[in-house]
């Protein structure tokens, strides 16, 4: 019989592919990019800046003329490179939401599916 090896997912909450402008907020100032891929418990953001492992940063992601934009707290927990085959960008984990911010951000999830 062969061996059967089963992908888990990592994740904790499912992902939505998105495009949506934003903003990394880093000690060293700001970087503007698009979140590509969006759930309840974190973010993939394209920058052109690589920030460490660890960082906390504040996330703002415009949701169109008429709203306001959607400002979350997070740390990077992933640096993704284009030697990955990947967007170069920073993985976020979000951290410390609000029951207002996670309410705001499963609207942001829903409009998107």
């Amino acid at each position: 019989m062969g061996d059967l090896t089963v992908r888990r997912e990592r994740r904790a909450f499912p992902r939505v592919r998105v495009r949506i402008d934003s903003l990394v907020s880093t000690p060293e100032g700001p970087v503007r990019g698009q979140t590509l891929d969006l759930s309840a418990g974190g973010a993939f953001v394209t920058t052109p800046r690589t920030v460490a492992v660890g960082t906390p940063v504040r996330l703002t992601m415009h949701r169109g003329e008429a709203r306001n934009p959607l400002v979350l707290d997070a740390e990077v927990v992933r640096v993704g490179g284009t030697r990955e085959g990947r967007f170069p960008g920073l993985g976020l984990r979000f951290v410390g939401l609000t029951e207002l911010e996670a309410m705001l951000l499963q609207a942001v999830l829903s409009s998107a599916a």
